[in-house]
């Protein structure tokens, strides 16, 4: 055996600490809004029947932010719905196009994720068809107006 005396590894260094958390960071969770919603929400705890609690429960419950983001979000479809009493001529394809390729792309992304969120999912597929079927309005009506112009181009050139 060798007489070299066996050498301790090199001490691993220490990763840095972490930096101190922003004034908005610690304070997330902990403003007067938030002590007022769980306030809230510990009050209606107490009257929700049995039946309902396991809803009031659910990952998805009313308790969270899954739960409020739809139901808020059903104005959109709102609106859409309003805007079907609106000139065909004023509709703006770009911004319905917008909302119709968000709501299909929400309704499928609100049944990957965990928890699925159904009531994500029939918000963004109400937002989808509304602007799919604006977006249809709006082509009736460029074709109507083409067929228009094509058919009054040769009473235009007979009067000359």
């Amino acid at each position: 055996m060798s007489s070299a005396a066996v050498q301790p590894p090199p001490p691993v260094p220490q990763p840095p600490p972490p930096p101190p958390a922003s004034t908005a960071a610690a304070s997330a969770g902990k403003g007067l809004h938030s002590k007022l919603y769980n306030g809230m929400i510990g009050a209606a705890d107490k009257f929700v029947p049995a039946k309902l609690r396991p809803l009031w429960m659910h990952p998805a419950g009313p308790k969270t932010i899954f739960f409020w983001a739809p139901v808020f979000k059903w104005g959109l479809v709102v609106a859409g719905l309003s805007d079907l009493a609106r000139p065909a001529d004023s509709i703006s394809v770009s911004g319905c196009a917008a909302l119709a390729a968000t709501g299909i792309i929400w309704s499928r992304y609100s049944l990957v994720i965990i928890p699925k969120n159904y009531s994500l999912f029939a918000v963004n597929l109400f937002v989808g068809i509304t602007q799919v079927v604006q977006l249809a309005r709006a082509y009736n009506y460029q074709q109507e107006q083409e067929k228009l112009k094509k058919e009054q181009e040769p009473k235009l050139v007979a009067q000359k």
